[in-house]
């Protein structure tokens, strides 16, 4: 495997696992953070940013800035040609719409909290397009309501309750690489929750290469999907990162264990 020119466009969380790479060849950088062994770059747009990766022969774009992922950053740069793990505009629903999300996950047998149509019990979920919030009270969940409301009529429109599932919380990154998803965890629930994960987005057809990020809530070892995220959790790995990363670009997933 050829050593690795790799930007990282946003907050930088990964940069301790490139630069330990032995595959890292340069690392580029888009925050002013002083990193030692990271150059840093600035651009005004997407198009701007892909001419860029060109002349600096970057291998691969890592997008940690969710504003630019729902801007559609990938699909501007795979136009481009330029490798780019994030999600397409056809996938950003997956965060965007509640709606469209739990329909899907219902869909795969992933389980998820249920829909309340009156709370009969606190607390109580207040979800919209985007927002989740806690409410311990009625008065507290009208009120997180209205202010819902208040931010627009669309939104207020995409207003809904669900019950509040006690459990142990997880944030779950995965890979997908258009065929196949690996998950960074061995714990049972999990990996049969990433089987799930994995038959819905090849067969909805998702085309996406890049991170996934699970809001999970495991109570009575079931599973529940409350939604998906552009934060990351934890990644603990043997493996080398870029050698992950590689694997990914290729569609090579199922090779790593």
């Amino acid at each position: 495997m050829q050593s690795l020119n790799i930007l990282i466009a946003g907050k930088g969380k990964f940069i301790p696992l490139i630069l330990k790479s032995k595959f890292l060849n340069k690392l580029f950088i888009t925050t002013d953070k002083n990193i030692e062994g990271a150059i840093s770059i600035k651009f005004n747009t997407f198009r701007e940013l892909a001419q860029k990766c060109k002349a600096l022969k970057v291998d691969i774009v890592i997008v940690e800035n969710e504003r630019w992922i729902l801007q559609g950053i990938a699909d501007v740069l795979r136009k481009n040609m330029i490798n780019c793990l994030a999600l397409t505009v056809s996938a950003d629903k997956l965060i965007l719409s509640n709606d469209f999300t739990r329909n899907l996950l219902n869909k795969y047998n992933i389980a998820t909290p249920k829909k309340l149509f009156y709370p009969n019990k606190y607390p109580v979920v207040v979800k919209a397009d985007g927002i989740c919030k806690t409410g311990y009270s009625l008065e507290e969940i009208i009120e997180i309501r209205n202010n819902i409301a208040k931010m627009s009529d669309e939104l207020a429109k995409t207003i809904y309750l669900e019950e509040y599932i006690e459990g142990e919380s997880i944030l779950l990154t995965s890979l997908f690489d258009g065929k196949n998803l690996i998950s960074f965890s061995q714990n049972e629930l999990i990996i049969e929750y990433t089987d799930k994960l994995k038959k819905l987005l090849v067969e909805e057809a998702f085309n996406f290469i890049g991170f996934l990020n699970s809001k999970l809530i495991i109570s009575n070892n079931i599973i529940y999907n409350i939604g998906f995220s552009s934060d990351f959790g934890e990644i603990n790995t043997n493996f080398d990162f870029l050698y992950i990363l590689n694997a990914l670009i290729y569609q090579k997933l199922d090779e790593i264990k």
